[in-house]
């Protein structure tokens, strides 16, 4: 097996191990605990996991960040993310909050002029429109469902956005490990302070799936960290979408969810114009 193959194997694993977490983070505020205090026991067991991997591959010196505040806005923006999904689960199907944050790639695109000084052409933009209208019709604005919940999922997905663009200029200057690691300690501590307000100790089987929770995310973004070093960016692209297979599937499973015939269309206009996106990249690349 070459190794780009076994490199897009492993991400494509890794984003169907994602949504498992999501799962459980929706069965626990269905079942009454604050998405706040679930955010918190994710991150806090993100570093866990994290802190004697990072003392195994680099030692004391992985504890000690370069451009740390860089590293503090990555672990606010996707703490802010994790919570803004977390209030979304409770109220939405699964499968309209995934697709959803699918949209902030292409936020980043239409701003990486403004941003990066990139040139961002006619097909680029008609990519994003396409994508915003999908968008729209996920979310429906003025409808019921955009009222009991769909801000949440956005507010996650414009999180990501400054996340992605935190993390291309953090490129390099951390070891993915330390980064994960750190991420791990502000979202602790940023989901502590929040979290005060609505603390209820978690019972032993709460911190069971806690647990797992920390487990597949760590696995899951290992994967995908593992397979960028060994997969070109553009054919890494499409791996994303697979998580609206594990979505889709748990929502019906487990909690009978079938989201409105808009939300599929949305979701395909989003995936064809991130598709569209990455084709172009890799085109111009070569």
């Amino acid at each position: 097996m070459s190794r780009s193959t076994l490199g897009l194997l492993a991400a494509g694993f890794g984003f169907l191990l994602l949504p498992i977490s999501d799962a459980i983070a929706k069965a626990m505020g269905i079942g009454g605990i604050n998405p706040l205090q679930i955010g918190w026991g994710r991150w806090l067991a993100q570093v866990a996991i994290m802190a004697p991997l990072v003392l195994w591959f680099h030692g004391v010196r992985g504890f000690k960040p370069n451009a740390p505040i860089l590293q503090i806005a990555l672990g606010l923006t996707v703490a802010g993310a994790t919570v803004m999904v977390f209030f979304g689960l409770r109220e939405l199907p699964m499968p309209t909050v995934t697709s959803t944050l699918f949209i902030a790639p292409l936020i980043v695109v239409a701003l990486s002029g403004v941003l990066f000084g990139e040139r961002v052409g006619p097909w680029r933009w008609a990519a994003v429109l396409v994508g915003f209208a999908g968008m729209l019709l996920i979310v429906r604005p003025g409808s019921d469902v955009f009222l009991g919940g769909s801000i949440y999922p956005l507010g996650a997905a414009a999180c990501l956005v400054g996340y992605i663009v935190f993390a291309r200029m953090n490129a390099g200057k951390n070891p993915p490990m330390v980064t994960m690691f750190w991420m791990g300690v502000v979202g602790t501590i940023f989901m502590g302070i929040l979290m005060i307000p609505v603390y209820d100790p978690f019972t032993a089987a709460d911190w069971g799936r806690i647990a797992i929770m920390g487990a597949v995310l760590t696995l899951g973004h290992s994967l995908i960290i593992w397979a960028a070093d060994r997969v070109e960016a553009s054919s890494m692209a499409p791996m994303p979408y697979m998580e609206m297979v594990t979505a889709s599937v748990l929502g019906y499973v487990i909690f009978e969810e079938l989201p409105h015939a808009s939300v599929w269309i949305g979701c395909g206009l989003v995936i064809a114009a991130g598709l569209f996106v990455a084709w172009r990249e890799n085109k111009r690349a070569n």
